[in-house]
């Protein structure tokens, strides 16, 4: 019994927290009287709702996605064989140690500026996402595999288990809940930043020059509603994430 009310607990603490949000969003836009500096629920939405309708709203949330999507992707695969690489080789890991470092306290903001000097405003969102989650993946990938059992490790090495052998049945099903982790927390600070460099680039067919306009003609209400989008797409591909780990953990059972 208690079982089944913490379950139902569970289900029903996102939606008291989201309509807390909400009841605070509206006492703040009244309290406030003004639409241009804290727009209200009715506005917002309506203007959310302006934007459905249109055709370059659908063209643009597809072009940010696609862009956080390859971002992600390519900091992905080079996070991962770098991290690969530095456990399997004590000099590589040294050599990447003062890169990844660098790479992680570069300022988010220059490494934005940079790459509008280098790269064209389509491209540049791609490359400051890029920059910024590799790291984050790569560290979280090698502090997974450091922390695989030595001993099981030890165990493959005495009874001479093969290389793939290894991977297969040891550090993947090792690292597997780690990764997803680490993939559902970088997924959305992907799409994050890259609506961040598309503001600054002005990108074309973007939620960042949607929001970068709306701003310019001071629609405060449109900001808003381009923000839920956004808000909306990153939680979307969490939760995709987790639905698969969930998926996962269930077939492991």
């Amino acid at each position: 019994m208690r079982a089944k009310s913490l379950k139902i607990l569970d289900i029903l603490m996102p939606f008291v927290a989201l309509g807390v949000i909400l009841a605070l969003w509206g006492i703040t836009a009244k309290a406030v009287g003004s639409e241009l500096l804290f727009p209200s629920l009715s506005a917002t939405f309506l203007s959310l709702g302006q934007l459905l309708k249109s055709a370059d709203f659908y063209l643009s949330v597809g072009h940010t996605l696609l862009r956080s999507l390859l971002s992600f992707a390519l900091a992905f695969a080079v996070g991962i064989l770098l991290a690969v690489l530095s456990a399997l080789s004590r000099p590589i890991r040294k050599f990447l140690s003062p890169v990844i470092v660098l790479l992680r306290v570069i300022p988010t903001m220059s490494v934005i500026l940079l790459a509008l000097v280098w790269v064209s405003s389509y491209v540049s969102p791609i490359l400051v996402a890029f920059v910024v989650i590799c790291p984050l993946i790569y560290g979280g990938y090698l502090s997974a595999i450091d922390g695989v059992d030595r001993d099981l490790v030890d165990m493959c090495k005495i009874y001479k288990v093969g290389a793939w052998q290894r991977v297969k049945s040891l550090y993947l099903p090792c690292t597997a809940l780690s990764l997803f982790d680490t993939v559902r927390s970088t997924l959305g600070l992907t799409v994050k930043l890259v609506i961040a460099a598309e503001v600054l680039a002005q990108t074309k067919d973007s939620i960042g020059l949607g929001m970068q306009l709306s701003k310019i003609y001071l629609d405060t209400p449109v900001l808003l509603a381009w923000t839920i989008v956004a808000i909306l797409l990153g939680g979307a591909l969490e939760g995709l994430i987790a639905l698969l780990k969930k998926i996962y953990m269930s077939r492991k059972k």
